[in-house]
């Protein structure tokens, strides 16, 4: 009370200040990436700490490719979104086209990359660090973001658009709840060198969308090939559990802050 009697002015900037870290921290909502499809939006959260390029995380939801939406991390992912920004991290959220008719698997992934692709073509408007780009998901959107960091670079050298010419590739991979088509999305693509993979997955054994194995598969496949990966579970399955003193979440975020570049 006394600052308040003493100094208006202090106060003045005081709440100036606030009102503008609040009006940075705003997301943007339902950015357009691509006009080949009406689900081809994403909603941009700034890093909350930003004077250098911030590193940035790039979430697919899930939904077997045929229902979900970019607001899941709000709805059941708002840890993940708080723990990353508070750590200095930009975040994307972005929508897909679901499977239908004229729409398949393969078609769905490439508008994804195209997302990435996008974002990196605004990395100085939005100051963030093209180089240090993670992409996860749940479920089907850790296929997604595995099919992008294990398959060729969907950069294309000798494309009109300037945005197809960017690199489609996360410099660091991050699969929830692993499910199946971990063979046709990841496996078969991987080799050595390629990005670093953050695993965890809490599925009961019984599980017939995400079994346990499935995450087992591809971090097997990960060792052989020389790749760091992380594999954790909450201890519903025979994964290694997370240690007590831990969460999940502390552990993505570190295996992030490791091995994306400096």
């Amino acid at each position: 009370m006394i600052i308040v009697m003493r100094n208006h002015g202090r106060i003045l900037l005081i709440l100036i200040a606030a009102a503008s870290t609040s009006l940075a921290a705003d997301p943007k909502r339902d950015i357009q990436y691509d006009t080949k499809h009406e689900r081809n939006v994403l909603d941009f959260w700034p890093a909350l700490k930003s004077d250098a390029p911030a590193p940035v995380l790039v979430w697919f939801h899930g939904g077997g490719f045929r229902n979900g939406d970019k607001n899941q991390i709000e709805k059941h992912g708002r840890a993940t979104l708080e723990t990353y920004r508070e750590a200095g991290y930009a975040v994307i959220s972005c929508n897909y086209p679901f499977l239908d008719k004229g729409m398949d698997h393969r078609e769905i992934v490439n508008h994804c990359g195209r997302a990435v692709k996008f974002i990196r073509s605004r990395s100085k408007e939005w100051n963030i660090d093209p180089k240090r780009l993670c992409c996860g998901g749940v479920s089907a959107g850790a296929l997604i973001s595995q099919f992008l960091g294990y398959h060729d670079d969907l950069a294309d050298p000798k494309a009109k658009d300037p945005v197809d010419k960017l690199s489609s590739r996360p410099a660091v991979v991050i699969g929830i709840m692993q499910p199946i088509g971990t063979r046709e999305f990841a496996l078969r693509y991987m080799d050595k060198g390629e990005a670093p993979l953050f695993l965890y997955s809490n599925a009961r054994p019984g599980d017939r969308i995400h079994p346990p194995q499935q995450a087992l598969l591809i971090r097997d496949k990960a060792r052989e090939l020389g790749i760091p990966c992380s594999l954790y579970s909450g201890g519903r399955n025979k994964i290694p559990k997370v240690p007590d003193d831990q969460t999940w979440l502390q552990l993505q975020l570190a295996f992030c802050q490791k091995h994306l570049l400096k």
